[in-house]
């Protein structure tokens, strides 16, 4: 009975710090989208910042696909102070970068699409951590699919054709939510492998926070084009 008890115990008490992570984690992620929204403001009511904005898409792209490649080695070479200021910056370039929507896009566009980007990240973050299985196995599916879309993108950004624009984000918005809820299941299964450690631990949390946000943003873009393709914007 007293081991049931200790085994029981010490269930709560990891119960307990996954949620402090989790907690921290989606701290980290909401702060970057919220300031990635304070950014983009700024940038709309300043020309000369919105000016410079348009000409560096290009720029933005590059930096984009770079550190979402090289992400993992990036924060963990860093000390997590370091990492929560690459983070930031990357938020803030972020908002900078996709301040010109607001020329594209009505503002009722652009609002429904970030509330329908929040619910659905929340289900799909529900039912990642909530899933008794471990989804390890959609991994590979998800890397597929994952350089699939991306080849698609990539060959769109010369093409421009509308169309395969919004069959692209008609794929992309579910395999985000997919891997939203598959990332959020794999932390919880190797939650046990890095909790010990309070330096991996506070870079896990930021590495965690900076793959979600990304999630975020790609979901809240291509649901703004799909909107924007429904109502002739």
């Amino acid at each position: 009975m007293f081991g049931q008890m200790q085994s029981h115990t010490t269930g709560r008490i990891a119960d307990t710090e996954m949620a402090a992570h989790l907690r921290q984690v989606f701290n980290y992620m909401t702060g970057g989208v919220a300031l990635s929204g304070l950014v983009a403001w700024f940038t709309i009511n300043n020309p000369e910042m919105l000016a410079i904005a348009m000409k560096s898409h290009w720029v933005f792209l590059a930096v984009w696909f770079g550190f979402g490649f090289f992400m993992h080695k990036i924060i963990f070479s860093m000390s997590p102070k370091a990492a929560l200021g690459t983070f930031i910056a990357f938020s803030a370039l972020t908002g900078f970068s996709l301040a010109p929507i607001a020329l594209v896009y009505t503002g009722s566009s652009i609002t429904t699409a970030f509330f329908v980007t929040a619910a659905m990240f929340a289900g799909a973050s529900i039912y990642g951590y909530t899933n008794p299985k471990n989804m390890a196995g959609m991994g590979r599916f998800l890397m597929m699919a994952s350089f699939g879309l991306l080849a698609a993108i990539i060959i769109n950004l010369f093409v421009g054709s509308s169309g395969l624009s919004f069959m692209i984000s008609l794929a992309v918005v579910p395999l985000i939510a997919i891997a939203t809820a598959f990332e959020i299941n794999q932390l919880r299964e190797q939650f046990s492998m890095f909790a010990g450690d309070e330096v991996v631990r506070s870079k896990m949390a930021i590495f965690g926070a900076t793959s979600f946000y990304m999630n975020f943003v790609v979901m809240f873009i291509h649901i703004l084009n799909l909107l924007g393709v429904m109502r002739d914007e």
